[in-house]
């Protein structure tokens, strides 16, 4: 196969003569000029049918070796475009016939991968979802009351600095600085290292 791949090169970049100089040399100038011609277009036609540049490229080298079989033969009226592609159409197969085959035996059955990792928390993880939560409202309860006022009006029923500064009548500065605080001893409550 090597040395059709290697033959298919030279004539289809048009360096070497064929060992069969002489015979039909009209026609088979004719062929090599096609596959010539038409290696381009086979190229950019099984880049849309292979994964990856090089297979593609490997495919296309096949396909024109294997149609240098039929160079020396009588014209039989087939045109060797449509032959070219037929060749490489049935090499894709082939080439996805054997990227099955490699694969086969990497096939596990849902039995056999045993249970699937749930999606749900943990039970540690919801009992650390609840403690922090106690904390957060033991924490918020011991709050001073304007500034447990102010971080509720907020956080809890979704008042902006500026509306809760008019309803307190405070300034808008004080109702950062009330939330901040309140942050800060929520984050402390559950153990969160920004500060």
């Amino acid at each position: 196969m090597e040395a059709d791949g290697a033959m298919a090169m030279d004539a289809v970049q048009g360096l070497t003569a064929h060992p069969c100089a002489g015979v039909g040399e009209t026609s088979r100038v004719r062929f090599d000029q096609v596959l010539h011609h038409h290696r381009p277009e086979l190229l950019r036609y099984l880049r849309t049918k292979v994964p990856n540049e090089a297979d593609a490229a490997d495919i296309a080298q096949d396909a024109c070796a294997r149609l240098l079989l039929y160079r020396d033969r009588p014209d039989s009226g087939v045109d060797p475009r449509l032959m070219l592609f037929r060749i490489a159409r049935h090499l894709v197969v082939d080439y996805y016939r054997h990227q099955g085959r490699q694969h086969a035996g990497e096939h596990v059955t849902l039995d056999d991968a045993g249970p699937l990792p749930s999606s749900d928390p943990s039970q540690v993880d919801r009992i650390a979802a609840e403690q922090a939560l106690q904390a957060l409202k033991r924490t918020i309860a011991r709050l001073p009351s304007r500034q447990r006022l102010v971080f509720m009006l907020n956080r809890f029923q979704g008042l902006t600095y500026a509306q809760i500064a008019r309803k307190l009548e405070i300034s808008e500065t004080m109702v950062e600085k009330h939330i901040a605080r309140a942050m800060l001893a929520c984050r402390n409550a559950v153990g969160d290292p920004r500060r």
